[in-house]
This record gives structure tokens, sequence and C-alpha cells, in this order.
């Protein structure tokens, strides 16, 4: 991926930014998301098995993702299987 697009707001026909998913369905069909752009990657995480194995993209979108969301995150999925898992 060379680049990954995350939805960090919604902003309605009248310019108004709604901070959370509106919960309102008139609300949400009237909005449009605002996107933050971040770097991607090229390589094969599937083989991860901890936190330093990702590469530093990778790790950086998951800050990201713990900062806009407000929690840390505590699992990383890398794959299908059971064991494709790293435990931050």
């Amino acid at each position: 991926m060379g680049e990954i697009k995350v939805g960090t707001k919604y902003v309605t026909g009248e310019g108004q930014r709604v901070e959370w998913f509106p919960a309102d369905l008139d609300l949400l069909e009237s909005c449009q998301v605002e996107y933050e752009t971040l770097p991607g990657w090229l390589e094969d995480i599937s083989g991860c098995r901890s936190w330093q194995e990702l590469p530093a993209n990778a790790r950086r979108y998951v800050e990201r993702i713990e900062e806009l969301v407000g929690v840390p995150v505590r699992w990383i999925g890398v794959g299908p299987g059971r064991d494709a898992l790293i435990t931050k």
C-alpha cells in the first residue's frame, strides 16, 4: 500500500465539523468524510510476530489510530491464522 486514508471527521452540508460518527442517519447522509493520508508500506507483515518487526510506517499507522481514538491498541492482526497476532 502506497498510502492509507483514515477517516478522521465528518463535515455536514453546512460546513460544520462533526468529530464523532453521526448517530442520526439523516445527518450521516448529509456528511462528507474528511480523510488524513498516512504513508503505507509494501513489506509483507504476515510473518511479523512482534511490534519491532513491523515496518516503521505500520507502527506509525497504529500509533496514529491510538491518538485518534484515545485508546491504546493491544493486539494487531497480521494474517488469517490464530497465531498471526502481535501483542503490543
